[in-house]
């Protein structure tokens, strides 16, 4: 009997992969899996749009054989969920990007599009963005959690005198030193000493500017000390600030990515897709800069009143910088291999 799984709904694994019929090759790697059947393909996976699922390489030899060919065989695809994996429809493999001979990446685009409120069950690491309102420090340890992947075993550093937002901030980055930043880095302990009482906890990668804070608060303000003849205000206090800056650092730091000066046009082409982060501008690398996020992307897009934008852009895996690759942007850097 020809098993049947309805659209949206949540079952086990096995379940899944029998879609593709009796004897079918079952071939898994760390994030998706595949059933390879006669005539048909199930494929589960971990991030998915509301349109489309775009699968990383390298492939199977067997699901690139079948994939790569002009008869293509019916996809079904799933997301994988904490508690199954939920059923996105029929797929159809509408691009295969190839790169030196290879077979790089393949986009599925799903029958029917994913309803919005399912949406945010298929595209984890952007439940953070629900939590920016009421608890940016929240949302930092879990964007961190899901942008760097498992952490190495290590020990949580102790600076019970910092504010809370700081040490929620060591605690996400415990083990993850990259987080730490190179664009701009956050000291791994406040130092003291300033005439003025404030707390140097971070500098720009180039040493143009510090990064100061008020001392013995639960959310203190900040400046920046060195972007300006006096100390300039940031507009979030610490916990939003600390947020958006991991953001940034994702964009700007990341292996994958890249950096662009574009439009007005350009720029909202390039956000289209994407959620903008609800906080307030960071007054750095631009006097408005915002951060836009969707699954496995940020984008950080700089305005200091003109027309033109710096645009940094960071991603988890290469199939993501597909669609701005196509935008005929003028890159001043772009890596899309790690």
């Amino acid at each position: 009997m020809a098993v049947e799984i309805g659209l949206w709904s949540v079952v086990e694994e096995p379940e899944a992969l029998a879609l593709a019929g009796p004897g079918a090759a079952l071939l898994t790697d760390a994030d998706t899996a595949y059933a390879v059947g006669s005539d048909t393909l199930v494929v589960i996976a971990t991030t998915a749009t509301g349109t489309e699922m775009t699968l990383p390489g390298p492939f199977p030899d067997l699901v690139e054989e079948r994939l790569g060919t002009v008869l293509r065989p019916a996809v079904h695809a799933f997301a994988r969920l904490p508690q199954g994996c939920l059923a996105l429809g029929v797929a159809q493999a509408t691009e295969l990007g190839y790169r030196r001979g290879a077979l790089h990446d393949i986009r599925l685009r799903f029958e029917a599009p994913v309803p919005p409120d399912l949406l945010g069950r298929v595209t984890p690491g952007l439940g953070w963005l629900d939590l920016v309102g009421h608890d940016p420090a929240g949302a930092m340890e879990r964007f961190i959690a899901d942008w760097y992947g498992e952490a190495p075993a290590a020990k949580e550093p102790a600076h019970s005198g910092e504010p809370a937002a700081l040490r929620a901030f060591r605690r996400a980055a415990a083990g993850r030193p990259e987080v730490y930043g190179v664009s701009t880095q956050i000291f791994e302990e406040s130092l003291a000493g300033r005439p003025d009482g404030l707390l140097t906890f971070g500098q720009a990668g180039d040493g143009v500017f510090t990064l100061v804070m008020e001392p013995d608060r639960d959310d203190p303000r900040l400046w920046y000390d060195g972007l300006s003849d006096r100390l300039l205000p940031e507009r979030e206090r610490l916990g939003g600030y600390l947020l958006h800056s991991t953001l940034a650092r994702a964009a700007m730091d990341g292996p994958l990515g890249g950096m662009a000066f574009v439009d007005r046009p350009q720029a909202r082409r390039i956000v289209a897709p994407l959620r903008q982060v609800p906080l307030r501008p960071m007054r750095w690398p631009c006097l408005f800069s915002r951060c836009y996020a969707g699954p496995g992307t940020v984008v950080l897009i700089g305005e200091d009143d003109t027309d033109w934008f710096e645009m940094y852009v960071g991603v988890r895996h290469p199939g993501l910088l597909r669609r701005l690759r196509k935008l005929g942007l003028d890159w001043e850097s772009f890596t899309d291999s790690r």
